[in-house]
């Protein structure tokens, strides 16, 4: 309990700092934002490893033998402490590295029930998900320090992680990004290649979330800002 309020503090004072109070209300309270449910096959993958090579860094996963070891730091504290909490509730994840830094994190939660949607992670129940299969997998929370977000770092870091999991024996991969989310649109749709399964309009009031299905063209989404539209596209590959 004491180390969930300590994350919890930790990430809000990490957000405001970098965005500013606007940024925190954002996250909290809401109406009507559009997620979209996407996939992907894992056997579509190609390896990709020359953006993180350049820029020094390295996959790793993430347990409590290496949080535990203290040969790592987390730039963002508050991603220190939100692994201990996913670790701790079952989940796993991958970090990127730079030297005994770690500079990214995403996440990731296998069910063992294949019929029982009350053994799914509650982002799938709330997305009306009902079955699942063992070799799939769930992929959450993939975070990258904002000063590391540049040639392409974040989309070979998810392409690296993915990897990862299908040398695990994992054929396909699910998860969300947020339709405003432009960055997260071009790591997974565009660079990617990940596709959309459904769209929901999620309202929030802190805690409470409320996901409604949207039909496909209640969920088109949003045109592209006329700012990126004048990013050449070698540089919007790079987001």
């Amino acid at each position: 309990m004491l180390n969930d309020v300590r994350m919890r503090i930790a990430q809000v004072a990490d957000l405001v700092r970098s965005n500013g109070w606007s940024s925190l209300f954002k996250e909290v309270l809401f109406l009507k934002r559009t997620a979209i449910v996407v996939e992907k096959d894992l056997s579509e993958l190609a390896e990709r490893s020359k953006p993180l090579a350049s820029a020094k860094l390295k996959l790793l996963e993430i347990d409590k033998e290496m949080l535990s070891s203290g040969l790592y730091s987390f730039a963002v504290n508050s991603r220190y402490l939100k692994a201990l909490n996913y670790l701790k509730h079952g989940c796993g994840g991958y970090a990127l590295a730079r030297d005994n830094v770690v500079v990214g994190d995403t996440w990731h939660y296998v069910s063992e029930a294949a019929d029982d949607p009350r053994g799914l992670h509650e982002d799938l129940q709330r997305f009306g998900f009902s079955s699942w299969s063992k070799d799939y997998v769930y992929t959450f929370d993939i975070f990258v320090a904002p000063a590391e977000r540049k040639g392409g770092i974040s989309a070979a870091f998810q392409n690296s992680a993915m990897l990862a999991l299908r040398s695990k024996g994992y054929t396909k991969a699910y998860g969300f990004y947020w339709a405003d989310n432009i960055p997260a649109q071009w790591c997974t749709r565009v660079t990617n290649k990940w596709k959309e399964v459904r769209a929901f309009s999620v309202s929030r009031c802190l805690m409470f979330k409320r996901a409604v299905p949207l039909r496909r063209d209640q969920a088109a989404h949003k045109k592209e800002p006329s700012w990126l539209k004048n990013i050449p596209i070698g540089e919007k590959k790079g987001i």
